[in-house]
């Protein structure tokens, strides 16, 4: 299980560790070309997040680096 920061948004979760994602689009800013917009995120990575957090938060970048330096397993 992950851990849950008390002071964020559900949405600002990183649904795998539980650490703020940084996602501009979380917090409803349209001024910010945020960090995610630029990275391609493997398929396989959706699988390890949870179905009730699916498509409504992002996963952070952290996560999103380890999962392609491990690769799908």
């Amino acid at each position: 299980m992950h851990k849950v920061n008390n002071f964020l948004e559900e949405i600002e979760i990183c649904p795998l560790c539980g650490n703020s994602n940084q996602c501009c689009n979380s917090k409803n800013s349209n001024s910010k070309k945020c960090w995610c917009t630029e990275e391609t995120f493997p398929n396989a990575i959706f699988d390890l997040v949870p179905l009730e957090q699916l498509r409504k938060t992002c996963i952070c970048k952290s996560c999103l680096e380890k999962f392609k330096l491990e690769g799908a397993k």
